[in-house]
């Protein structure tokens, strides 16, 4: 690919500064520059920059690269590098060389075919020696000698650059060696790292504004966000992830690129041909068992015999693809979860369809003993239970599409679901789904599935959900009671925009009105939603119920009772006060870890509107950032919708209207990927207060199409309404409805319910 495709971006403009740099100090004595970075972070790219400047300033310039495929000779890539170079020379080169020296080259260089010593096996030694002597005479301005891919060069080669930098050729010359980041690697052990005179460039991520600027114009913004956060900042990848982008792109989590059958991210896969045969088909097998996997369970499922499969899992670790995964290193996981996709994908399906059985037994039996330990030795307690936690978790990812299921998978989904719940809920929803499939289940997993659900993004299915499982029926059978229930179907509503329904559930709905903690907390979050018809002084008192109530060890529910006062008192205008309470949420959740974070991430949203009411955007801000980050990665769709439109306004209040716009775009699409007509709204109305034009959806437009009785039954389909509920509420029958809805989607040009709903969200013609 050529250089001019991509512009450089700024960090790796100035990373060429530095070698550049470098190449003007070489002038005056021999320099050393170690490249480092992880597969894709644009190593050549800079290296090929590098030997344009010096060959434009009148540098011989020697590159060479170790080859990506089979088996190579000694010097291989030093070799590529000088070879030409040879063959141009004249004899007064050999003749400064010295018979000696010229004798030992021979047999590294085809170039040198007819000298003497050509057919003979290279002595490392004296070619080393040779070698450095080379280098300072090569060049009359200066010689630029760079060796790429040096983590695949044999030992010989790796001499050289240690005698280099010991004993730095004469002249100037700069030598560059890059390499990939596999720290420890045994091939790596004779490379000087931390030598004196050698200057070490690692290539980190790429920051966020540099990764946005590389995507193609025109990338749909909830795509964007997600090849961002898959790409993790590393350019190759981002351009791999980028040009298989689609605009209809589904959202998902991170984790469900580790583990299980993943989103299709792309067409196009990065450059994996540096693999050796073994290496690609232990490559695919590990990437079909999905993040973290063991060498036990890797070489059943490739199908070679241990022995074979630890030799490809050195030679992925070597390549910088994998890393080891927990203090005993029996277990590994792909270095980026989107390259572990990628690679499972291009594996092809038919051999998946082969290797898929022989992984569930694999998995099957990780999951029951110890990982990595078969005869009983080495690793911790606790490094085995997370290892047996690991197998479970990716044998749940795939027992999703096996055909036949027994009790103890059964077990091991719904147990992985309820893991999994805010950290992966598409997929613990899919688990539970599963789950459902074989049979008459308890009413606790119809209700973790309806969590799931809701905190993916599919709240119309989570209402329903919640309508054929009230709440009563089974309160005393439920580990939390009627109030759990209660609380998240009223959440479920509130975040789907019926406030008068989740208030309806909160006052008891004709029984007694839950109570606790939780229910304090989700009173406070309805009286703050805009909209909702409450306000401060009622979110107030319920936020302060819900942090005397909350228990002292959960740092994620107390940080959450404390951000919904931050937010009640800053909309009072209690600046001090919510000050205070601000300040006690963020160091409450500098103490939660991952699951409680991840449970309580609607806190980033609070604390990010009690900043703005404290007319403190920047800090606002930050909040809304790092709660859309989160809720990104865990893939809970709605929220993230909530907090995009949480850092637009933050946006607005700091005068940014542009990058108000940039959010509220990314919060429609996420409205659009939810179907959830609340959100749709809201996104709409914020873009109007940017003083963006507003012309309305081309689909909203067809409502004037619609007969009354079919507006109507559209927005009961809006509210989510099923054919037999709306049916009910209209008294006519369902058959009827029916009718309505196929003239429906004929005049709105649409072919499912999810469409229509979000058309009646976008539009203020449907009340």
């Amino acid at each position: 690919m050529p250089d001019q495709q991509h512009p450089l971006t700024a960090a790796r403009t100035r990373d060429l500064a530095v070698l550049r740099r470098e190449l003007r100090l070489a002038a005056e004595g021999p320099r050393f520059v170690r490249l480092t970075g992880e597969p894709w972070s644009g190593k050549s790219r800079l290296l090929r920059q590098l030997a344009a400047t010096a060959h434009e300033e009148g540098w011989t310039v020697a590159s060479g690269r170790m080859p990506r495929v089979g088996r190579t000779r000694p010097f291989e890539v030093v070799a590529d590098a000088l070879d030409d170079h040879l063959a141009r020379a004249d004899g007064t080169l050999f003749e400064r060389l010295g018979e000696v020296r010229t004798r030992a080259l021979a047999p590294v260089f085809p170039a040198l075919a007819t000298l003497p010593g050509a057919g003979e096996e290279p002595d490392p030694g004296a070619a080393v020696r040779a070698l450095r002597a080379l280098l300072g005479l090569l060049g009359e301005r200066g010689t630029l000698f760079v060796l790429d891919d040096v983590h695949r060069a044999g030992p010989e080669v790796l001499d050289l650059i240690g005698h280099l930098v010991r004993n730095p050729p004469a002249g100037p010359v700069l030598t560059v060696f890059a390499h990939r980041s596999v720290p420890g690697a045994r091939h790596l052990a004779a490379v000087p790292y931390d030598a004196p005179g050698v200057r070490h460039l690692a290539l980190g991520p790429l920051p966020p504004a540099d990764a946005r600027a590389l995507l193609p114009p025109g990338t749909p913004p909830l795509a964007a966000e997600l090849v961002l956060r898959d790409a993790a900042g590393v350019p190759g990848l981002l351009h791999a992830l980028a040009r298989g982008t689609a605009p209809g792109a589904s959202f998902h989590a991170t984790a469900e690129l580790a583990t299980g059958v993943p989103p299709v991210l792309a067409p196009a896969t990065v450059d994996l041909h540096t693999l050796s045969s073994l290496g690609w088909r232990c490559a695919c097998a590990a990437a079909l068992l999905g993040d973290p996997f063991t060498a036990a369970a890797l070489a059943p499922t490739a199908g070679v015999p241990l022995e074979q499969a630890l030799a490809g899992l050195d030679e992925l670790h070597d390549e910088g693809l994998v890393r080891p995964d927990g203090a005993a290193g029996t277990r590994f996981r792909f270095v980026r979860p989107a390259v572990r996709a990628l690679v499972h994908h291009a594996s092809g399906a038919g051999w998946r369809s082969a290797a898929l059985g022989r992984a569930l037994e694999a998995l099957r039996a990780g999951a029951a003993t110890p990982a990595g330990r078969p005869d009983g030795a080495g690793g911790g307690a606790q490094d085995e239970d997370a290892g047996v936690a690991a197998a479970r978790r990716t044998l749940a990812a795939h027992l999703e599409h096996a055909p036949g299921i027994g009790l103890e998978d059964v077990r091991a989904l719904a147990l992985s679901a309820r893991e999994g719940l805010y950290t992966r809920p598409a997929r613990s929803a899919a688990a539970l789904r599963r789950v459902m499939a074989t049979g008459p289940v308890p009413v606790e997993v119809r209700l973790l599935r309806n969590k799931a659900l809701a905190l993916s993004g599919r709240l119309e299915e989570a209402v329903r959900g919640y309508e054929e499982t009230g709440p009563r029926s089974h309160e005393d059978r439920l580990p939390g009671g009627r109030t759990d229930t209660a609380v998240w179907q009223a959440r479920v509503l509130r975040w789907s925009g019926r406030h008068a329904q989740a208030r309806s559930v909160l006052d008891g709905d004709g029984g007694l009105p839950p109570a606790g903690p939780a229910a304090d907390a989700e009173r406070a979050a309805l009286a703050l939603e805009p909209g909702a018809g409450a306000g401060p002084g009622e979110a107030r008192p319920a936020a302060e119920q819900a942090l005397r109530t909350a228990p002292a060890d959960d740092p994620g529910a107390r940080a959450h009772a404390y951000a919904l006062l931050a937010a009640a008192r800053a909309a009072a205008g209690d600046v001090e006060p919510a000050r205070a309470a601000a300040d006690a949420a963020h160091a409450l959740l500098a103490r939660t870890g991952e699951p409680g974070r991840a449970a309580h991430l609607e806190a980033l949203r609070w604390l990010g509107a009690a900043e703005t009411g404290m007319g403190e955007p920047e800090r606002a801000a930050r909040y809304a950032e790092r709660g859309l980050a989160a809720a990104l990665e865990y893939g809970q769709a709605h929220l993230a919708g909530l907090l995009a439109l949480g850092l637009a306004e933050a946006a607005l209040s700091a005068g940014d209207t542009e990058g108000a716009r940039a959010r509220i775009r990314l919060a429609a699409a996420l409205a659009e990927q939810t179907a959830v007509p609340a959100l749709a709204a809201a996104a709409r109305e914020a873009e109007h207060r940017t003083g963006a034009p507003t012309g309305g959806s081309p689909d909203a437009s067809r409502l004037s199409l619609l007969s009354e009785r079919e507006r109507v039954v559209t927005g009961l389909v809006g509210e989510g309404r099923t054919n037999q509920q709306i049916a009910a509420r209209l008294d006519i029958s369902v058959k009827t409805v029916e009718t309505y809805m196929s003239r429906i989607f004929k005049k709105l040009g649409m072919n499912s319910r999810t469409q229509v709903a979000h058309v009646v969200g976008m539009s203020a013609n449907i009340r």
